[in-house]
């Protein structure tokens, strides 16, 4: 039997149609991208890894930052559709009033209190009195408070000194007896401790917290990229296992990312845990601490039930909320 060629143009159509409503995917579906903001940071490993982890016709496009400000100031200017930046961050941008909902963790812990060559203390309350350095406002800032709170003393019972984000400032105070500790982030921490240039004083995270990394998109992102932002999550959790899996590759990725040498970041990798998982009662603690010391304007740990999303980690687990650290 001989097809006109209109006849041929509506068998072919016909055909896509019914392919598509048969849960096939039609050749005629454009492909899409989602730009997700990130940082060349070991701990944020497993968002460097997405791309190999999305289906295809779906692509991801990493946007490097220098800082977590500057990817914030991109984001509220809607030229990201996801951010992966600190927890602290994310209670802040709730705080001045952001319509932002966190989708994703992607890691926790890589902090350390480092103490000064030649200065042994015996415990916490032996900061009393001490020079302690903090790069001010980032989340080993907020940790050290909220720690110091835990062990009974108050900014006014030491000699609190913002050095800034330049690890190298805090490392040189050390060495001059500039000050006597240093909440540092890692791998420069783990650097520090090898090098000989101080030793970590333990308690950290058990008198304050241990997230560090959040993944999150605006509610408007999310209402009209669903199908993109569940594909950056599902593949948040796949590189995350792949990576956690897999410690040389995690470790061959971190140094690559770090440009620190295989000892350090052996050091560093084990003060890091890379993780999908959304810590809603570290969130909190976060939100109370940062109000209290003046960093927000309020405390929103009230908000964070709803600022915190657990439906897509959900669909690409197959857990419960209350399993994913709700």
């Amino acid at each position: 039997m001989k097809l006109t060629r209109r006849k041929a143009i509506k068998a072919l159509t016909g055909g896509l149609a019914a392919s598509a409503l048969m849960g096939f995917p039609s050749v005629l579906r454009a492909a899409t991208s989602i730009k997700v903001g990130t940082i060349k940071v070991p701990h944020w490993a497993a968002v460097w890894e997405l791309g190999n982890y999305v289906p295809a016709g779906t692509t991801i496009e990493l946007v490097e930052f220098k800082t977590s400000l500057e990817m914030i100031a991109a984001f509220t200017a809607n030229n990201l559709d996801v951010a992966t930046i600190g927890y602290w961050h994310a209670v802040r941008m709730l705080d001045q009033g952001a319509n932002v909902q966190g989708l994703a963790g992607i890691c926790s812990k890589g902090s350390r209190l480092i103490v000064r060559p030649g200065l042994t203390l015996g415990g916490w309350k032996e900061l009393r009195g001490k020079t302690c350095a903090v790069a001010r406002g980032s989340t080993q800032d907020l940790q050290f408070l909220l720690a110091l709170k835990s062990n009974g003393l108050t900014v006014g019972d030491i000699n609190y000194r913002d050095l800034g984000g330049n690890m190298a400032v805090h490392v040189s105070a050390l060495q001059q007896h500039q000050a006597d500790t240093s909440a540092m982030w890692e791998p420069f921490a783990s650097q520090a401790i090898q090098q000989g240039l101080g030793t970590e004083l333990s308690g950290l995270y058990e008198g304050s917290f241990t997230a560090n990394g959040v993944m999150v998109a605006s509610s408007d992102t999310i209402s009209k990229r669903r199908d993109e932002v569940q594909a950056v999550v599902s593949a948040q959790v796949k590189s995350t296992n792949a990576l956690t899996g897999d410690p040389d590759k995690f470790l061959a990725l971190a140094i690559k990312l770090s440009g620190f040498n295989r000892e350090t970041m052996v050091m560093a990798n084990q003060n890091t845990v890379l993780e999908y998982i959304l810590r809603m009662s570290d969130a909190r603690k976060i939100a109370t601490v940062a109000n209290q010391v003046g960093y927000a304007k309020s405390d929103v740990g009230s908000k964070l039930g709803q600022a915190f999303n657990y439906t897509f980690l959900s669909a690409a687990t197959g857990k419960k909320a209350e399993e994913l650290g709700a």
